[in-house]
């Protein structure tokens, strides 16, 4: 076995290196397609969460009526009857599910945003002269993210294109941080591939 295979920290690294580089390219395709199709994202990604939450409840009560051996309320009827009854409000009202999700993506790309702000912060600790632009688009993000949480409303019917916007920059600016700190990796005399 190769030194390399057998170090646990460039193990580590590997591994961190590929999850990174895979919610990259993922939010990259996302923000692309937000940024192509807003309105027809907005509607599909309203009905699918309706659909599947609702899908869950309809399981849920479901797998306690035929399973009635416990007796009484069980878990799986409140979840099933509290899922299948979010489900159907949100099919009727894509507004509410669209601030709803709108929150929760916020909160995605404020945590990614913090992510990249410690990446940032570790390309100055490794010397890289131009760290200062990966900390100022991370910032931005993360500003930009804490108000669609706060204040969703500020941003219309833009919201879609500016999310698919912040999701683009977010994926580029990781991306060519993942590949400075393999670089500089590469350099100091460690291997990571």
């Amino acid at each position: 076995m190769s030194k390399e295979n057998s170090n646990p920290i460039l193990k580590a690294v590997r591994e961190l290196k590929l999850n990174a580089t895979l919610a990259s390219v993922v939010y990259l395709v996302l923000g692309i397609v937000l940024l192509v199709a807003p309105t027809t994202s907005k509607n599909l990604l309203c009905t699918l969460v309706g659909v599947v939450v609702l899908i869950y409840g309809t399981f849920n009560l479901l797998s306690f009526l035929m399973d009635r051996d416990f007796g009484g309320l069980s878990v799986e009827l409140i979840i099933g009857i509290a899922a299948a009854a979010f489900g159907v409000f949100s099919l009727l009202n894509p507004g509410f599910l669209m601030d709803f999700l709108i929150i929760v993506l916020g909160l995605a790309i404020a945590v990614g945003s913090a992510g990249s702000l410690k990446r940032a912060l570790n390309l100055r600790a490794f010397g890289y002269s131009y760290w200062w632009i990966s900390l100022v688009v991370a910032m931005a993000t993360l500003i930009v993210a804490l108000t669609f949480v706060f204040c969703p409303e500020v941003y219309g019917a833009l919201l879609m294109q500016i999310i698919g916007i912040i999701l683009i920059v977010e994926a580029i600016g990781d991306l060519l941080t993942i590949h400075r700190l393999s670089r500089i990796a590469r350099d100091g005399g460690y291997t990571v591939r």
